[in-house]
């Protein structure tokens, strides 16, 4: 039974960029469409055909630097603040919130991109949500944006494509074929009506938040974002 696209939106991170310029499937997609409950619905084309979905919490926002030691950060439609940035190696960091007595640690992926602006790069973190706490990465651009992607679930497969066609495998789902197009900023991907599903997530006082991870074709825009 034919079911209505849903819109999507791209997300692209740093280390995609290389392989995104040869392979535009290449990179994180995540719905536009946002659950009552905040949740995207994020797939993940890496170059060697692992595919990565799962449902997700994304914030973006800006920041700025002052000086070496000071950040002030805004994310989503969040004040302002000023915290505290802390390096222990190159590779690892603290932003520290001392009036809330809150820290977030950075992890750094990959290799360092610019040596005169560390910060610049793709790490990984914890990040509290309905309060849980759930791996994330967040990312600082050149230009002053920070893009912060919180996993709550992710289920791991593998997809092929020839010519138009591509096959969607995801363990212990439903194998998806079909015909995927790009149009320009936007791509159409197949997807199978019992794909469909909603995974129960609760807020803090118990009650579900249903989401839902997969159904109908999935129609992403595309806007690099990492």
């Amino acid at each position: 039974m034919y079911r209505p696209p849903i819109s999507l939106a791209l997300i692209l991170f740093p280390a995609a960029l290389i392989l995104a310029q040869k392979d535009p499937l290449v990179g994180r997609w995540r719905s536009s469409e946002v659950s009552p409950a905040g949740v995207s619905s994020v797939f993940e084309f890496h170059g060697d055909n692992q595919l990565e979905t799962s449902s997700a919490v994304v914030s973006e926002g800006k920041y700025r630097l002052v000086g070496t030691d000071t950040i002030l950060l805004q994310l989503d439609k969040s004040r302002e603040e000023k915290q505290e940035l802390e390096w222990d190696s190159q590779d690892r960091a603290r932003i520290e919130d001392e009036a809330a007595g809150k820290s977030m640690e950075l992890a750094r992926i990959g290799k360092i991109s610019d040596s005169r602006n560390p910060l610049t790069s793709e790490w990984s973190i914890r990040r509290e949500w309905n309060g849980g706490k759930y791996p994330a990465r967040v990312s600082f651009f050149p230009d002053g944006r920070v893009l912060c992607v919180v996993t709550l679930r992710a289920e791991h497969g593998r997809y092929s494509t020839q010519n138009s066609s591509i096959r969607l495998e995801i363990a212990g789902r439903p194998q998806v074929e079909g015909i995927f197009a790009f149009t320009g900023n936007r791509l159409t991907l197949p997807n199978r009506s019992d794909y469909h599903h909603h995974q129960q997530l609760c807020d803090r006082t118990g009650h579900p938040a249903r989401v839902s991870a997969f159904g109908q074709d999935f129609v992403l825009s595309c806007g690099v974002c990492f």
